[in-house]
Parts: structure tokens; C-alpha cells; sequence
């Protein structure tokens, strides 16, 4: 960045490679390995005081000649090749054996990567640290809320790590920060409540708090010492020190704490629900080294107090969730005694302020707007109800900062800063908006939030800002926030509502089909016995004309007009069948086509004598055919079976099969079968009444008919399509 006459920031370090800074604070040794050989590939610190050699000689060399038998003996541990830092142990300085030096180690990058640094003279017992961060947890535990847990908290840890000042930082929506509990020495200036930019921590400082629990910087005066070489011989790139305790600090943030008068610090992640919830920041007026058995009670003390701020945030959501449930649910059971659910809406406003804390509220149905407490105007909440429909999501819509997502709000922001909105239907439309009004609030800014950052000693360098006296800011156009529980009220009141329009719609809809059923029934009812009287009518009129046909043919002394009068006197036996198959069918627009040639068959045995029982057999399924296609199918059946028995056996009884099969192309297929002399011969008629009515038939299905001689018999197949529809 060139220096110009604009304002400066700090956005610049969002970019910076912190991770990979290719030196290390030289409190401490650092040395990668070969993880086979264990020969040393990098070396970074000052190991003159503790090992008498210079950083270079450590290259290429084993790590048992460069650090003696025991640190070599703890490189044998099976967890090696964990990627996350692991205490080894101490062993002895090679300068000076009643020096300890402890050992850590982790892999990234294809290397083994050790971290060497002084051991405190007169450690604490592993029962004496756990029983100090056990005495801690119970003082947490006995916080009473949130705020006080956060102070104690403070208190503890300035007690454990002895730092002037202890902070907890809690990271905001808007990504600043602000010091929500303090403990401090008497000389130092409070920060408690002051707020700090986003721009302090970058993206990439976070994101490796996130990874890196603990940070220390024991001096901000170190000078920097650089890895040998820069380049990582297994990856060809430089060392990736995101776990490194001992790596090097950005230098912007060393001047930052410089400018705040720190010569030493420590931050402790607070991780809540795998999110950077905080820190627990710690400065020293004078360099102070923190040795591991230290960091680590510190590590776990700030674990413990993560799960505290979870379990009293969920504890205090459930709280919240319960009430509001509590205030749901009596509003719904007064909305199912309205005379309708948007009628409802519409008279409750009231009860609606009270379902949500809040200033005021505004319910839009259709072209009807119901107001209740400090609103804006009915036009500018149609005007925002209109936006709303046109932009925001289709569920619930929250802000704190309503200005700051649609501009014209800015003439009534006094009564609404802050919105909470969900539309509950689009179509009609039916809005709900609880307002909150403006909450001017005065911010303490650790120095000026909106000059983060000062020109440097050169071209396109920055520096942080240099003053961090307490710089106020009254913020405009923000009302208090809406939370977690207020928001999912919302949402939980809206699935209520539509399940109600719902049920209400549904029982509107069966009422209306009940009262249609009824009048159907009267009407089938009537129906019903007007077509028992028809089908008495047509059964009686088709014995009748049946009867005078058989006394005709007895009568009759022509032998041939006989048969005549008797073939006449089975068709209308098999109109008669069939007319009784569909008065007793429960199916109109279709039947089981099937079932409709067994009974068809027995109405046959009737008339033919039992004689034939045993010889005429059906082979269908169940096969649905459409009604007026299944009536012209029997009679055809009827006139084949008719013509089998007259022609192929002469009226004596013989064997007849009528198969019927689906070709899985849309189409039947119904086979008359007989094993007698057949329709081959040349006696067979050509147009006599039977053939006609076969052909005038088939026509009129579409189909069509092939007749194959067999030895003996005929099978005679009609193929016609069964799709629905009236013949012609």
C-alpha cells in the first residue's frame, strides 16, 4: 500500500502469511527432521546459550550427536506421528546437565518438526497443577450467570499466570471485539467495556486461534530468528508453522502491543461450538516467559471455561425458548376461536407485542394493516411490508440495523431501527413485522476505531495506531438485538399459523364435501332405484322376447328356421348376460374382463346344458378392460363359443379353451380353441348371421381376427387394442 492522503486501515493484514514466517522468537530452538533418518534439515533460535554451537552446525547432522542420547531417547515415543504438538519431555543441556530443556513435537508437511525450551528451575507437581485447575473449575462453577463467570474467570487466571492484566475478549456479530471482563494491577488504565475494530485481529489470526489454542510472545523486543534454510527440503517450501509455539509474530502486532505499552502477552482460545466464541488475552508491563507446564493448566482452564460459556448461553437459551413457547402457545389457542385465522391476526396485534419483546408491532393482511404500540405509519409499513415481499427471504427476516439493509427506513429508523418479519404467506398477503425502536448507545473505542492504522517509517508500510485512550462514538440507526430464542419464536409462530390456515382450510373443505356427498347420496339414491326398475324392465323384456323365439322355433316345422329361432335365442341370452354383469359390476368405467368371461361362460351352461361344464374352461387373469370395449368383446366371444359348438361338434358336447392374454403392447388377445372338425371345412358358412356379426364386431373394436387350423380343431385369436374409450 502507497502512502496518499486517504485514510489508512489494516485490511492488509487479512493477507498477511503469518503462518509461514520463516523465523522463529529465539526463547527457543526449533529443528526439523527427516521422520526416517531423524538427520536434522532446519534449525532456527539461538542455540549458543544452551547447546554452545551456532545454528548452522546443526544441519545435516543425527539428532543424537546435536542433543544427546536422552532427548534422542524420547523420540521413540508411538504418538509421533500425531500432527498435533506433543509433550515429549526434558532432558539435560548439553552446555549445562542441571539445565532442563523441554521437548515437543508434531509432523506437517512431510517433516518432524522440534520445538526446544527452558524448563521452569522448580516445576509444580502434576498434582499440584491438577488440583490448581481443578480449584479454578469450582470457582466457575459456582459463577451465578454469565457476566460473573466471565469476571471470575478473569480473576483465576490472573492469579494462575501472575500477568498484570487479564482480559476476555468476546468476538461481536460485526466482528469487532470488546473486553467483557477485566482483572488488572491498580496502575493500569481499565479497558473493561471498551471495544476494539475487527481490523486488530485478522481473518487469518483467528482462523489459526481456532487451531492454535495458546500464544505466547515473552518478549515483544525479540529479534526474530530465521530458519536455516528457508526452504523446507520436503515440501520446497517454507516451513508451515501453524502449530509452532515458538513462531514468530507478525511485526505490525508486536508494534501494536508495543503502542499499548506491553512488553509480553498470551492469548487463550475460547472456542464454543467449534467458533472462536473469544480469548483470554494477557499482558505483562516486562518480558515474561511462560513454560509449558503453565501454558498447558492454562489450556485447560480455558477449555473448562468454554463448556462453562456454552452450558450457561444454552442454559439461558432454553430459559428464553421456554417463555416464549409458554406466550406462543396461548396466543395460537386464542387464535382457533376466531371466527378465521387472518381475522384473528388482525384483532391480536396486542397480544402479538407481547409474544416478542419489542416496541411495536404491524400485522398485513391483504389490504388491511393492524398496528399496536410505537410503529411507524401505516403507509411507511406497507411501503416496508411491499419491500420485504419484493427482497427478503421467504421465512424470517431479522435485523438490529434495519437502515443499514434498506435505505428509506432512515425516515422512521426512531420507531424502527430493528425489525423482526416473517411472511407468513405471499399470495394473500399476510406480513408480520415486531418493531424495536432506536437504542442510541455510546461506544468506549480502545483509541479511534476509524484510524486503525498510521502511515510507516517507508513506502507501503502501516503502522497500528499509536493511542489507545478511550475514544466514544455514539451509534445511530441501532436498536438492541434480537436473539437466538426471539428469532426462532418467530419462525415456530409462523409454521403454527400456516398449519392452522391448514386444518381450518381442511375442515372448510370437508364440511363443503359432506354437504356434497349428501345431496350425491339423495341423487344415487334416486338413481339406484330408477335403474333397478330399468334392469327389471330389460331382464323381463329379453325373457320375453326370448320365450316367444323358443316357442317359434318348436312351432316351427322348417329345420332350418329352427336353428335360426335357437341361434337368435343364445344371442339375446348373451345380451342379457352381459347387461346383468354391468348392473352388478362396482366399476363403471371398467371391469375384470376375466372375471366377465366365467360368469359369461356359466350364463352359457345355462342355456347348453351341464353337459358342457366340464368342457368349456376360461384361462385369463385379471385383466382390466374398458366397459364398452369388454360388452362388443363378450358378444364376440359369444358368437365363437356359439359357432364352436355348432359347427366343430355339432351340439355334442367336446372340449373349448378360451385364453386370454395381454401382449405387454397395449393390446388383447382372445383365443377360441376347439379340438373338433373346425371351421375349415367347406361347410363353413360366409355370411351367415354369425359371420356378420363377427366381422360388423371386430370392426367396430378395431381389431383383428386370424383363424388357424390345428389337427385337430381350430383356434380362432382376436387381437384388439385395450386402451379406454367408446368403440365406433
Amino acid at each position: 500500500m502507497t502512502q496518499s492522503a486517504q485514510p489508512l486501515d489494516l485490511t492488509s493484514c487479512d493477507r498477511e502469511p503469518i503462518h509461514v514466517p520463516g523465523s522463529i522468537q529465539p526463547h527457543g530452538i526449533l529443528l526439523t527432521l527427516d521422520p526416517e533418518t531423524l538427520a536434522i534439515w532446519q534449525a532456527a533460535g539461538e542455540p549458543q546459550r544452551t547447546m554452545g554451537r551456532a545454528v548452522e552446525d546443526f544441519i545435516a547432522e543425527d539428532v543424537e550427536a546435536a542433543l544427546g542420547p536422552a532427548a534422542a531417547a524420547l523420540l521413540h515415543s508411538p504418538d509421533l506421528k500425531l500432527t498435533e504438538p506433543l509433550y515429549l519431555g526434558s532432558f539435560p543441556a548439553p552446555t549445562d546437565p542441571t539445565r532442563q530443556l523441554d521437548l515437543t513435537a508434531h509432523r506437517r508437511d512431510g517433516v518432524l518438526i522440534l520445538e526446544i525450551e527452558p524448563s521452569t528451575p522448580d516445576p509444580a507437581t502434576a498434582a499440584q497443577m491438577l488440583a490448581g485447575v481443578r480449584r479454578i473449575s469450582a470457582e466457575l462453577d459456582a459463577a451465578p450467570d454469565l457476566s460473573r463467570l466471565l469476571q471470575y474467570a478473569s480473576r483465576e487466571f490472573r492469579r494462575l499466570t501472575g500477568f498484570d492484566r487479564v482480559m476476555i475478549y468476546r468476538f461481536l456479530d460485526n466482528g469487532t471485539g470488546s473486553v467483557v471482563a477485566e482483572a488488572k494491577s491498580d496502575t493500569l488504565d481499565p479497558f473493561l467495556n471498551h471495544h476494539f475494530p475487527a481490523s486488530d485481529i485478522p481473518k487469518q489470526a483467528r482462523a489459526l486461534y481456532l487451531q492454535n489454542l495458546i500464544r505466547v510472545i515473552p518478549d515483544v523486543d525479540y529479534r526474530p530468528a530465521p530458519v536455516t534454510p528457508s526452504v523446507n527440503p520436503a515440501s520446497g517450501k517454507p516451513l508451515d508453522m501453524s502449530d509452532c509455539s515458538l513462531r514468530s509474530v507478525s511485526p505490525i502486532h508486536v508494534q501494536y502491543l508495543k503502542n499499548m505499552g506491553v512488553a509480553a502477552s498470551m492469548s487463550v482460545s475460547l472456542v464454543v461450538d467449534g467458533v472462536l466464541w473469544g480469548l483470554i488475552a494477557c499482558h505483562h508491563s516486562s518480558p515474561k516467559l511462560v513454560p509449558y507446564e503453565l501454558r498447558e493448566s492454562c489450556k485447560h482452564v480455558g477449555q473448562i471455561l468454554s463448556q462453562q460459556i456454552k452450558a450457561r448461553e444454552d442454559a439461558e437459551l432454553h430459559r428464553q425458548t421456554a417463555r416464549l413457547s409458554a406466550a406462543r402457545d396461548a396466543f395460537l389457542e386464542g387464535l382457533t376461536r376466531a371466527t378465521s385465522i387472518e381475522q384473528g391476526l388482525l384483532s391480536a396485534s396486542a397480544e402479538l407485542k407481547k409474544l416478542v419483546p419489542c416496541d411495536g408491532v404491524a400485522v398485513l393482511f391483504r389490504s388491511r394493516v393492524s398496528l399496536a404500540g410505537h410503529t411507524p405509519s401505516e403507509t411507511q409499513t406497507r411501503a416496508l411490508a411491499d419491500w420485504l415481499l419484493r427482497s427478503a427471504p421467504a421465512d424470517t427476516f431479522v435485523t438490529h440495523s434495519l437502515v443499514q439493509h434498506h435505505s428509506a427506513v432512515e425516515a422512521f429508523a426512531t420507531e424502527a431501527s430493528g425489525l423482526l418479519a416473517t411472511v407468513v404467506s405471499p399470495e394473500e398477503p399476510i406480513v408480520l413485522l415486531w418493531f424495536r425502536a432506536e437504542h442510541l448507545e455510546t461506544i468506549n473505542w480502545a483509541g479511534n476505531p476509524h484510524k486503525p492504522a498510521e502511515p510507516g517509517e517507508g513506502m507501503n508500510q502501516l503502522s497500528p495506531r499509536a493511542s489507545f485512550e478511550t475514544w466514544k462514538e455514539t451509534v445511530r440507526h441501532h436498536s438492541r438485538v434480537w436473539s437466538l430464542a426471539e428469532t426462532e419464536a418467530v419462525r415456530r409462530l409462523r409454521r403454527a399459523v400456516l398449519e392452522l390456515r391448514q386444518q381450518t382450510t381442511l375442515r372448510e373443505l370437508n364440511t363443503q364435501l359432506r354437504r356434497t356427498l349428501a345431496d350425491q347420496d339423495v341423487l344415487l339414491a334416486q338413481k339406484d332405484l330408477l335403474m333397478r326398475e330399468v334392469n327389471h324392465r330389460v331382464q323381463n323384456s329379453l325373457q320375453l322376447v326370448n320365450s316367444m323365439l323358443q316357442l317359434q322355433a318348436r312351432q316351427s316345422p322348417d329345420a332350418e328356421v329352427k336353428a335360426q329361432f335357437e341361434e337368435a335365442t343364445r344371442r339375446i341370452m348373451a345380451v342379457s348376460t352381459v347387461h346383468q354383469r354391468l348392473w352388478r359390476s362396482d366399476h363403471i368405467e371398467s371391469i375384470d374382463f376375466g372375471s366377465y368371461l366365467e360368469e359369461l361362460r356359466e350364463g352359457l351352461l345355462e342355456a347348453w346344458g351341464e353337459a358342457w361344464a366340464e368342457h368349456i374352461k376360461v384361462h385369463a387373469g385379471s385383466v382390466l378392460v374398458a366397459t364398452d370395449r369388454a360388452v362388443v368383446l363378450a358378444l364376440v366371444v359369444t358368437e365363437l363359443l356359439t359357432n364352436a359348438v355348432k359347427y366343430a361338434y355339432e351340439g355334442s358336447p367336446g372340449p373349448i379353451d378360451v385364453i386370454v392374454r395381454e401382449d405387454g403392447q397395449g393390446s388383447l388377445r382372445v383365443t377360441v380353441q376347439d379340438h373338433g372338425v373346425g371351421m375349415l371345412r367347406d361347410t363353413t358358412p360366409k355370411s351367415g348371421l354369425g359371420s356378420r356379426l363377427i366381422r360388423s364386431l371386430i370392426g367396430q373394436l378395431g381389431g383383428e381376427l386370424e383363424i388357424k387350423g390345428q389337427s385337430p380343431g381350430t383356434a380362432i385369436t382376436l387381437a384388439v387394442p385395450v386402451v379406454a374409450g367408446s368403440v365406433q
